[in-house]
């Protein structure tokens, strides 16, 4: 089996792209390296910063000792929406695996450029998806790293429902996600209309996909989540897509629109006050 690995780098972020995400996936441990096709996507304005990326990527791999066959690395152009959430340059990455052969039976991980993996992640991963063939997706408990504090966001399979997303995110990000190729391809990937909250968007159609697959087959897919922080998620306050509470009052309207008539209403009023707490949202009918 063969997996996939995308990340998705824009603003210029190509210091934290290479000493911090892309050295954490080369330093995974206990996996075959040559197992793992890695696609680093830009979405960054200026044009130079793809040669710039490739560059030192490449040196980055001569530094680390890698050879050809370990965790080969392809850099690539988004050639989806631009500039706007990360969505764009993920599904470019994820829709391009279709290229292989096997693309079915492999699984992806998502990583952001400003954060990282603990060096066991993906062999973790990959030892829970061996488990069971029903099993198609895998989360893992975040660290959220700040500059004065680490908090582990005890993400367990029991929050994984709609009623938590509709009110906010248990713990889901796209750095925790590992998750099927023919599954997310049927999903269509990352809706790309959303500038912001697109890893709740997503969750509610995959907890949807499930439920109408189960209704209808004889082996019950699954999710798995993994009880253990093995990813740190950085929650810096320089740029990036939470930060922007415009976009974030776009992707909310356009959440609360299309999910609205799902919520409970004790529901609806949780995630209400959440989202006027942390991004100052004010609903409006």
């Amino acid at each position: 089996m063969k997996f996939t690995i995308v990340i998705a780098t824009s603003q210029r972020r190509t210091d934290w792209l290479i000493n911090r995400s892309l050295t954490s996936v080369y330093r995974q441990i206990g996996i075959d390296k040559s197992e793992w096709n890695l696609f680093v996507v830009d979405d960054n304005e200026n044009e130079s910063e793809f040669f710039e990326i490739k560059k030192r990527i490449e040196l980055l791999r001569n530094n680390l000792h890698l050879n050809y066959t370990e965790f080969p690395t392809t850099v690539l152009k988004n050639t989806r929406t631009r500039y706007m959430s990360g969505t764009g340059a993920w599904n470019t990455g994820i829709f391009y695996v279709k290229n292989f052969d096997n693309w079915k039976n492999s699984f992806i991980a998502i990583l952001d450029d400003d954060d990282e993996w603990l060096p066991e992640y993906l062999q973790t991963c990959k030892n829970a998806v061996k488990e069971s063939e029903n099993i198609i997706a895998v989360f893992c408990q975040l660290i959220w790293r700040t500059n004065e504090t680490d908090e582990i966001h005890d993400l367990t399979i029991e929050k994984l429902t709609q009623e938590n997303f509709y009110i906010g995110n248990p713990g889901v990000q796209g750095s925790n996600t590992f998750i099927n190729s023919q599954i997310f391809n049927e999903l269509n990937g990352f809706d790309e209309a959303f500038p912001n909250s697109n890893d709740r968007e997503l969750m509610i159609r995959l907890l949807d996909y499930i439920e109408s697959e189960n209704n209808k087959l004889k082996n019950k897919l699954e999710c798995k989540v993994i009880e253990i922080p093995l990813v740190i998620h950085y929650n810096h306050n320089d740029i990036k897509v939470n930060n922007n509470f415009q976009s974030k009052k776009v992707a909310l309207d356009l959440f609360y629109k299309r999910y609205k008539n799902r919520f409970s209403e004790i529901a609806f009023e949780k995630s209400i006050t959440r989202a006027k707490k942390y991004f100052h949202y004010d609903y409006e009918e």
